[in-house]
């Protein structure tokens, strides 16, 4: 058996700030669903949703910022 290597600092983080910006992609596409759609109604709140894709992206920075302190250590 070999021993699977270990993750560095930080890719865990860069793994979920992608999942959260791909579901903030998500949401954005769906409020812009009315500027295309006129008889579509959507309420406020897909608005705030689709600004998730930011806090993703500001998760990833993190997460980059992480590993490269970690590297910068050894």
């Amino acid at each position: 058996m070999t021993n699977p290597t270990p993750s560095p600092p930080g890719d865990g983080l860069m793994r979920i700030g992608g999942i959260v910006t791909l579901v903030g992609l998500g949401f954005t596409v769906i409020a812009m669903l009315p500027l295309i759609f006129d008889s579509l109604d959507l309420p406020p709140a897909m608005w705030f949703l689709s600004m998730i894709t930011g806090l993703g992206l500001a998760i990833i920075l993190l997460g980059v910022l992480r590993s490269a302190r970690s590297r910068r250590r050894r």
